[in-house]
Protein backbone atom coordinates (compact mmCIF):
# COMPACT_ATOMS: atom_id res chain seq x y z
CA UNK A 1 0.00 0.00 0.00
CA UNK A 2 2.83 2.39 0.90
CA UNK A 3 4.45 1.91 -2.49
CA UNK A 4 1.17 2.76 -4.19
CA UNK A 5 0.78 6.21 -2.56
CA UNK A 6 2.94 8.19 -5.03
CA UNK A 7 0.87 6.68 -7.87
CA UNK A 8 -2.37 7.60 -6.05
CA UNK A 9 -1.12 11.15 -5.59
CA UNK A 10 -0.26 11.29 -9.29
CA UNK A 11 -3.78 10.16 -10.16
CA UNK A 12 -5.25 12.82 -7.87
CA UNK A 13 -3.12 15.54 -9.46
CA UNK A 14 -3.97 14.34 -12.94
CA UNK A 15 -7.66 14.41 -12.03
CA UNK A 16 -7.35 18.01 -10.81
CA UNK A 17 -5.60 18.96 -14.04
CA UNK A 18 -7.93 16.97 -16.28
CA UNK A 19 -9.58 19.92 -18.09
CA UNK A 20 -6.20 21.40 -18.99
CA UNK A 21 -4.82 18.03 -20.06
CA UNK A 22 -7.87 17.36 -22.21
CA UNK A 23 -7.42 20.68 -23.96
CA UNK A 24 -3.73 20.05 -24.55
CA UNK A 25 -4.18 16.43 -25.60
CA UNK A 26 -7.34 16.42 -27.71
CA UNK A 27 -8.04 13.23 -29.63
CA UNK A 28 -6.67 13.02 -33.11
CA UNK A 29 -9.00 13.73 -36.00
CA UNK A 30 -9.46 10.38 -37.71
CA UNK A 31 -9.31 10.60 -41.51
CA UNK A 32 -10.36 7.50 -43.44
CA UNK A 33 -9.48 6.36 -46.95
CA UNK A 34 -11.63 3.78 -48.75
CA UNK A 35 -10.28 2.86 -52.16
CA UNK A 36 -8.61 0.12 -54.17
CA UNK A 37 -5.30 -0.88 -52.61
CA UNK A 38 -5.29 -3.98 -54.83
CA UNK A 39 -6.77 -4.63 -58.28
CA UNK A 40 -6.58 -2.87 -61.66
CA UNK A 41 -7.22 0.66 -60.38
CA UNK A 42 -4.96 0.33 -57.32
CA UNK A 43 -2.03 2.16 -58.93
CA UNK A 44 -4.10 5.32 -59.25
CA UNK A 45 -5.93 4.94 -55.96
CA UNK A 46 -2.80 4.22 -53.94
CA UNK A 47 -1.13 7.40 -55.21
CA UNK A 48 -4.12 9.45 -54.07
CA UNK A 49 -3.98 7.68 -50.72
CA UNK A 50 -0.24 8.25 -50.36
CA UNK A 51 -0.47 11.93 -51.22
CA UNK A 52 -3.19 12.77 -48.70
CA UNK A 53 -1.60 10.63 -45.99
CA UNK A 54 1.90 12.04 -46.54
CA UNK A 55 0.69 15.65 -46.48
CA UNK A 56 -1.32 15.22 -43.28
CA UNK A 57 1.56 13.35 -41.62
CA UNK A 58 3.87 16.17 -42.75
CA UNK A 59 1.68 18.68 -40.87
CA UNK A 60 1.72 16.43 -37.80
CA UNK A 61 5.52 16.13 -37.88
CA UNK A 62 6.55 19.67 -38.84
CA UNK A 63 3.78 21.82 -37.35
CA UNK A 64 2.42 19.63 -34.60
CA UNK A 65 -0.83 19.27 -36.50
CA UNK A 66 -3.40 21.79 -37.72
CA UNK A 67 -4.05 24.96 -35.73
CA UNK A 68 -6.90 27.45 -35.44
CA UNK A 69 -8.01 30.04 -32.90
CA UNK A 70 -9.62 27.36 -30.73
CA UNK A 71 -6.63 25.02 -30.59
CA UNK A 72 -4.57 22.48 -32.48
CA UNK A 73 -5.14 18.86 -33.52
CA UNK A 74 -3.24 16.10 -35.20
CA UNK A 75 -4.78 13.76 -37.73
CA UNK A 76 -4.72 9.96 -37.68
CA UNK A 77 -4.98 8.25 -41.05
CA UNK A 78 -6.76 4.91 -41.56
CA UNK A 79 -7.22 3.04 -44.85
CA UNK A 80 -9.40 0.20 -46.12
CA UNK A 81 -8.98 -1.80 -49.33
CA UNK A 82 -12.26 -1.77 -51.26
CA UNK A 83 -10.78 -3.32 -54.43
CA UNK A 84 -13.12 -0.80 -56.11
CA UNK A 85 -16.18 -2.88 -55.18
CA UNK A 86 -19.15 -0.99 -53.75
CA UNK A 87 -20.15 -3.65 -51.21
CA UNK A 88 -16.60 -3.79 -49.87
CA UNK A 89 -16.50 0.00 -49.73
CA UNK A 90 -19.67 0.06 -47.63
CA UNK A 91 -18.17 -2.49 -45.27
CA UNK A 92 -15.00 -0.42 -45.05
CA UNK A 93 -16.99 2.72 -44.26
CA UNK A 94 -18.76 0.99 -41.39
CA UNK A 95 -15.49 -0.42 -40.03
CA UNK A 96 -13.68 2.94 -40.14
CA UNK A 97 -16.69 4.69 -38.64
CA UNK A 98 -16.40 2.32 -35.67
CA UNK A 99 -12.78 3.45 -35.33
CA UNK A 100 -13.75 7.09 -34.97
CA UNK A 101 -13.60 8.34 -38.57
CA UNK A 102 -15.09 11.85 -38.87
CA UNK A 103 -13.82 12.69 -42.37
CA UNK A 104 -12.90 10.55 -45.37
CA UNK A 105 -11.27 10.65 -48.76
CA UNK A 106 -10.66 8.44 -51.80
CA UNK A 107 -9.98 8.46 -55.53
CA UNK A 108 -12.95 6.43 -56.78
CA UNK A 109 -15.82 8.16 -58.59
CA UNK A 110 -18.09 5.12 -58.22
CA UNK A 111 -17.57 5.12 -54.43
CA UNK A 112 -18.50 8.81 -54.25
CA UNK A 113 -21.92 7.86 -55.61
CA UNK A 114 -22.41 4.39 -54.10
CA UNK A 115 -21.77 5.53 -50.52
CA UNK A 116 -23.84 8.73 -50.53
CA UNK A 117 -26.43 7.38 -48.09
CA UNK A 118 -23.64 6.11 -45.82
CA UNK A 119 -21.68 9.34 -45.41
CA UNK A 120 -24.73 11.61 -45.43
CA UNK A 121 -26.43 9.53 -42.71
CA UNK A 122 -23.25 9.35 -40.62
CA UNK A 123 -22.57 13.07 -41.22
CA UNK A 124 -19.01 12.34 -42.29
CA UNK A 125 -17.86 14.67 -45.10
CA UNK A 126 -16.02 13.32 -48.13
CA UNK A 127 -13.12 15.18 -49.75
CA UNK A 128 -12.27 13.54 -53.04
CA UNK A 129 -10.41 13.89 -56.30
CA UNK A 130 -13.10 11.75 -57.88
CA UNK A 131 -16.60 13.10 -57.79
CA UNK A 132 -19.17 10.85 -59.42
CA UNK A 133 -22.37 12.14 -60.99
CA UNK A 134 -24.90 11.88 -58.15
CA UNK A 135 -22.36 13.00 -55.53
CA UNK A 136 -22.06 16.39 -57.26
CA UNK A 137 -25.37 17.16 -55.56
CA UNK A 138 -24.43 15.82 -52.14
CA UNK A 139 -24.03 18.47 -49.47
CA UNK A 140 -21.46 16.20 -47.81
CA UNK A 141 -19.13 15.63 -50.81
CA UNK A 142 -16.36 18.10 -51.69
CA UNK A 143 -14.40 17.83 -54.93
CA UNK A 144 -10.77 18.86 -54.92
CA UNK A 145 -9.59 18.89 -58.50
CA UNK A 146 -12.05 18.08 -61.25
CA UNK A 147 -15.58 19.12 -62.07
CA UNK A 148 -17.07 15.63 -62.03
CA UNK A 149 -16.17 12.61 -64.13
CA UNK A 150 -18.93 13.25 -66.68
CA UNK A 151 -17.41 16.67 -67.42
CA UNK A 152 -14.05 15.26 -68.52
CA UNK A 153 -15.11 14.10 -71.98
CA UNK A 154 -17.58 16.96 -72.35
CA UNK A 155 -14.84 19.55 -71.83
CA UNK A 156 -12.49 17.65 -74.17
CA UNK A 157 -15.19 17.59 -76.86
CA UNK A 158 -15.62 21.36 -76.61
CA UNK A 159 -11.83 21.84 -76.81
CA UNK A 160 -11.71 19.68 -79.93
CA UNK A 161 -14.65 21.57 -81.40
CA UNK A 162 -12.90 24.91 -80.80
CA UNK A 163 -9.70 23.63 -82.43
CA UNK A 164 -11.73 22.26 -85.37
CA UNK A 165 -13.45 25.60 -85.84
CA UNK A 166 -10.07 27.39 -85.78
CA UNK A 167 -8.94 25.05 -88.56
CA UNK A 168 -11.92 26.08 -90.68
CA UNK A 169 -14.17 23.08 -89.90
CA UNK A 170 -12.35 20.69 -92.23
CA UNK A 171 -14.28 17.63 -93.39
CA UNK A 172 -17.76 18.88 -92.60
CA UNK A 173 -19.19 17.26 -89.46
CA UNK A 174 -16.80 16.91 -86.54
CA UNK A 175 -16.32 13.21 -85.82
CA UNK A 176 -14.68 12.26 -82.53
CA UNK A 177 -14.01 8.88 -80.96
CA UNK A 178 -13.64 7.41 -77.52
CA UNK A 179 -12.09 4.09 -76.55
CA UNK A 180 -12.77 2.72 -73.09
CA UNK A 181 -12.15 -0.25 -70.83
CA UNK A 182 -14.91 -1.88 -68.79
CA UNK A 183 -13.95 -0.40 -65.42
CA UNK A 184 -16.46 0.87 -62.82
CA UNK A 185 -16.00 4.58 -63.57
CA UNK A 186 -16.50 4.33 -67.34
CA UNK A 187 -20.34 4.45 -67.36
CA UNK A 188 -20.15 7.60 -65.22
CA UNK A 189 -17.67 9.21 -67.62
CA UNK A 190 -20.00 8.60 -70.57
CA UNK A 191 -23.25 9.43 -68.79
CA UNK A 192 -25.77 10.74 -71.35
CA UNK A 193 -22.88 11.71 -73.63
CA UNK A 194 -24.79 10.95 -76.84
CA UNK A 195 -27.30 13.66 -75.98
CA UNK A 196 -24.49 16.14 -75.37
CA UNK A 197 -22.78 15.22 -78.64
CA UNK A 198 -26.01 15.77 -80.55
CA UNK A 199 -26.54 19.14 -78.89
CA UNK A 200 -23.04 20.19 -79.99
CA UNK A 201 -23.45 18.92 -83.54
CA UNK A 202 -20.69 16.34 -82.99
CA UNK A 203 -20.70 12.71 -84.04
CA UNK A 204 -19.15 10.60 -81.28
CA UNK A 205 -18.09 7.02 -82.06
CA UNK A 206 -17.62 4.79 -79.01
CA UNK A 207 -15.57 1.60 -78.66
CA UNK A 208 -14.82 -0.61 -75.64
CA UNK A 209 -12.19 -3.29 -75.19
CA UNK A 210 -12.38 -5.95 -72.47
CA UNK A 211 -10.47 -5.55 -69.23
CA UNK A 212 -7.34 -7.69 -69.29
CA UNK A 213 -6.97 -7.79 -73.07
CA UNK A 214 -3.60 -6.93 -74.63
CA UNK A 215 -4.93 -5.83 -78.01
CA UNK A 216 -7.23 -2.90 -78.82
CA UNK A 217 -6.48 -2.95 -82.56
CA UNK A 218 -9.99 -3.99 -83.71
CA UNK A 219 -11.59 -1.15 -81.78
CA UNK A 220 -9.04 1.41 -83.00
CA UNK A 221 -9.47 0.29 -86.61
CA UNK A 222 -13.21 0.83 -86.35
CA UNK A 223 -12.60 4.34 -85.02
CA UNK A 224 -10.20 5.02 -87.87
CA UNK A 225 -12.68 3.73 -90.44
CA UNK A 226 -15.33 6.01 -88.93
CA UNK A 227 -13.09 8.98 -89.74
CA UNK A 228 -12.56 10.24 -86.18
CA UNK A 229 -10.45 13.36 -85.84
CA UNK A 230 -9.27 12.61 -82.28
CA UNK A 231 -9.69 9.86 -79.68
CA UNK A 232 -10.46 10.20 -76.00
CA UNK A 233 -9.18 7.32 -73.84
CA UNK A 234 -11.28 6.45 -70.78
CA UNK A 235 -9.13 3.92 -68.93
CA UNK A 236 -6.66 3.40 -66.14
CA UNK A 237 -2.97 3.59 -67.04
CA UNK A 238 -2.75 -0.12 -67.88
CA UNK A 239 -5.64 0.21 -70.33
CA UNK A 240 -4.09 3.32 -71.87
CA UNK A 241 -0.84 1.43 -72.49
CA UNK A 242 -2.78 -1.30 -74.31
CA UNK A 243 -4.45 1.31 -76.49
CA UNK A 244 -1.14 3.06 -77.23
CA UNK A 245 0.69 -0.15 -78.09
CA UNK A 246 -2.10 -1.11 -80.46
CA UNK A 247 -2.11 2.36 -82.02
CA UNK A 248 1.64 2.21 -82.55
CA UNK A 249 1.40 -1.25 -84.18
CA UNK A 250 -1.21 0.15 -86.55
CA UNK A 251 0.80 3.33 -87.25
CA UNK A 252 -2.33 5.18 -86.26
CA UNK A 253 -1.84 8.90 -86.75
CA UNK A 254 -4.80 10.16 -84.75
CA UNK A 255 -4.26 12.34 -81.62
CA UNK A 256 -5.19 10.51 -78.42
CA UNK A 257 -6.00 12.13 -75.08
CA UNK A 258 -6.06 10.42 -71.68
CA UNK A 259 -8.94 11.20 -69.32
CA UNK A 260 -7.99 12.24 -65.80
CA UNK A 261 -8.81 8.79 -64.41
CA UNK A 262 -5.10 8.21 -65.03
CA UNK A 263 -2.28 10.60 -65.90
CA UNK A 264 0.41 10.99 -68.51
CA UNK A 265 2.95 10.36 -65.78
CA UNK A 266 1.30 7.01 -65.04
CA UNK A 267 1.48 6.06 -68.71
CA UNK A 268 5.13 7.13 -69.03
CA UNK A 269 6.02 5.06 -65.96
CA UNK A 270 4.13 1.99 -67.16
CA UNK A 271 4.72 2.06 -70.90
CA UNK A 272 7.92 4.08 -71.19
CA UNK A 273 8.55 7.57 -72.60
CA UNK A 274 8.90 6.39 -76.21
CA UNK A 275 5.47 4.78 -76.24
CA UNK A 276 3.93 7.81 -74.51
CA UNK A 277 5.55 10.39 -76.83
CA UNK A 278 2.84 12.67 -78.23
CA UNK A 279 0.11 11.27 -75.97
CA UNK A 280 -2.09 14.01 -74.52
CA UNK A 281 -3.79 14.24 -71.15
CA UNK A 282 -5.97 16.52 -69.08
CA UNK A 283 -4.84 17.97 -65.77
CA UNK A 284 -6.72 19.99 -63.21
CA UNK A 285 -3.48 20.68 -61.34
CA UNK A 286 0.23 21.18 -61.97
CA UNK A 287 1.72 17.73 -62.71
CA UNK A 288 4.79 16.10 -61.16
CA UNK A 289 5.90 14.89 -64.60
CA UNK A 290 6.58 18.45 -65.69
CA UNK A 291 10.31 18.96 -66.31
CA UNK A 292 11.80 19.93 -62.89
CA UNK A 293 14.27 22.19 -64.71
CA UNK A 294 11.31 24.39 -65.67
CA UNK A 295 10.39 25.08 -62.07
CA UNK A 296 6.91 25.05 -60.61
CA UNK A 297 4.66 26.44 -57.95
CA UNK A 298 5.40 26.31 -54.23
CA UNK A 299 2.75 23.59 -53.98
CA UNK A 300 4.45 21.47 -56.64
CA UNK A 301 7.80 21.85 -54.91
CA UNK A 302 6.23 20.73 -51.64
CA UNK A 303 4.67 17.71 -53.38
CA UNK A 304 8.07 16.82 -54.84
CA UNK A 305 9.71 17.19 -51.43
CA UNK A 306 7.08 14.96 -49.83
CA UNK A 307 7.63 12.38 -52.54
CA UNK A 308 11.40 12.43 -52.08
CA UNK A 309 10.94 12.01 -48.32
CA UNK A 310 8.39 9.20 -48.45
CA UNK A 311 9.11 7.41 -51.76
CA UNK A 312 12.85 7.96 -52.36
CA UNK A 313 13.37 4.90 -54.58
CA UNK A 314 10.28 5.38 -56.77
CA UNK A 315 9.56 7.48 -59.84
CA UNK A 316 7.40 10.55 -59.00
CA UNK A 317 3.74 10.09 -59.84
CA UNK A 318 1.28 12.74 -61.05
CA UNK A 319 -1.73 11.29 -59.25
CA UNK A 320 0.16 11.81 -56.00
CA UNK A 321 -0.60 15.52 -56.46
CA UNK A 322 -4.30 14.69 -56.48
CA UNK A 323 -3.82 13.11 -53.06
CA UNK A 324 -1.74 16.01 -51.76
CA UNK A 325 -4.55 18.34 -52.83
CA UNK A 326 -7.08 16.22 -50.92
CA UNK A 327 -4.84 16.48 -47.86
CA UNK A 328 -4.57 20.24 -48.31
CA UNK A 329 -8.34 20.69 -48.58
CA UNK A 330 -8.89 18.45 -45.56
CA UNK A 331 -6.39 20.48 -43.54
CA UNK A 332 -7.94 23.76 -44.65
CA UNK A 333 -11.40 22.54 -43.64
CA UNK A 334 -10.13 21.48 -40.22
CA UNK A 335 -8.25 24.77 -39.79
CA UNK A 336 -11.36 26.79 -40.57
CA UNK A 337 -13.44 24.61 -38.24
CA UNK A 338 -10.92 25.25 -35.46
CA UNK A 339 -11.50 28.99 -35.77
CA UNK A 340 -14.73 28.54 -33.80
CA UNK A 341 -14.79 24.91 -32.60
CA UNK A 342 -12.46 23.52 -29.90
CA UNK A 343 -10.43 20.42 -30.81
CA UNK A 344 -12.48 18.06 -28.65
CA UNK A 345 -15.67 19.10 -30.50
CA UNK A 346 -14.43 18.39 -34.03
CA UNK A 347 -17.18 16.13 -35.26
CA UNK A 348 -17.93 15.51 -38.92
CA UNK A 349 -20.58 18.24 -38.74
CA UNK A 350 -18.10 20.74 -37.31
CA UNK A 351 -15.52 19.96 -40.01
CA UNK A 352 -18.23 20.31 -42.66
CA UNK A 353 -18.84 23.86 -41.43
CA UNK A 354 -15.14 24.49 -41.95
CA UNK A 355 -15.19 23.05 -45.47
CA UNK A 356 -18.20 25.21 -46.31
CA UNK A 357 -15.98 28.25 -45.69
CA UNK A 358 -13.24 27.28 -48.17
CA UNK A 359 -12.88 30.15 -50.64
CA UNK A 360 -10.35 30.75 -53.43
CA UNK A 361 -8.11 27.91 -52.22
CA UNK A 362 -5.26 27.14 -54.66
CA UNK A 363 -3.08 24.69 -52.71
CA UNK A 364 0.00 26.94 -52.94
CA UNK A 365 -0.46 27.21 -56.70
CA UNK A 366 -1.09 23.51 -57.39
CA UNK A 367 -4.56 24.12 -58.82
CA UNK A 368 -7.01 26.81 -59.85
CA UNK A 369 -9.16 28.43 -57.14
CA UNK A 370 -11.47 26.10 -55.20
CA UNK A 371 -14.54 27.67 -53.61
CA UNK A 372 -17.43 25.81 -52.04
CA UNK A 373 -20.86 27.41 -51.97
CA UNK A 374 -24.30 26.09 -51.09
CA UNK A 375 -25.40 23.39 -53.55
CA UNK A 376 -22.04 23.51 -55.37
CA UNK A 377 -19.06 21.61 -54.00
CA UNK A 378 -17.61 20.83 -57.41
CA UNK A 379 -14.26 22.43 -56.61
CA UNK A 380 -11.94 23.65 -59.34
CA UNK A 381 -13.65 24.27 -62.69
CA UNK A 382 -10.65 24.75 -64.92
CA UNK A 383 -8.56 22.28 -66.91
CA UNK A 384 -5.41 22.34 -69.00
CA UNK A 385 -4.25 19.85 -71.64
CA UNK A 386 -0.67 18.59 -71.71
CA UNK A 387 1.39 16.36 -74.03
CA UNK A 388 4.35 14.03 -73.50
CA UNK A 389 7.64 15.29 -74.96
CA UNK A 390 10.90 13.42 -74.31
CA UNK A 391 9.73 11.85 -71.08
CA UNK A 392 8.18 14.98 -69.56
CA UNK A 393 4.86 16.74 -70.03
CA UNK A 394 4.29 20.24 -71.32
CA UNK A 395 1.07 22.21 -71.88
CA UNK A 396 -0.65 22.27 -75.27
CA UNK A 397 -3.48 24.56 -74.16
CA UNK A 398 -4.13 27.41 -71.78
CA UNK A 399 -6.25 26.90 -68.71
CA UNK A 400 -9.89 26.73 -69.78
CA UNK A 401 -13.26 26.49 -68.11
CA UNK A 402 -14.71 23.01 -67.78
CA UNK A 403 -18.32 22.12 -68.40
CA UNK A 404 -20.34 21.81 -65.21
CA UNK A 405 -22.88 19.18 -66.21
CA UNK A 406 -24.85 17.60 -63.40
CA UNK A 407 -27.59 15.03 -63.76
CA UNK A 408 -31.07 16.40 -63.10
CA UNK A 409 -31.62 16.59 -59.36
CA UNK A 410 -34.32 14.24 -58.12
Amino acid sequence: MTKARPFSVAITLATLLLPALAAAQAKDVVVGNISAMTGPTSGTHMMCQSGSRDYLNYLNETQGGIAGKSGKVKTRYLAYDSQYVATKAKDGFARLLDQGMVLWTQCASAHSDALISDYETAKVPLVTGSQGIASLFSDWAYGNYHSGIANMIRTWMLWQKAEWEKAGKPGGTLVLGTITTDEPFVPLALWEIDTFAKEQGIKLVKETFPKGTTDAAPQLLRLKDAGVRAIYVVASASGAVVALKSAKALNLNIPMTQCAAATLGDVIALGGPELAEGYQGEYFYEPMSKDPAKGGSAGLQLARDLWARNHPKETPNDMYVNGVLSGMVIAEGIRLALETTPPDKLTGEAIKKGLDQVKGFEGQGLTRPITYVKDDHIGSKQVRYWVVKKGFVEPVSDWMATTTYRIPKK
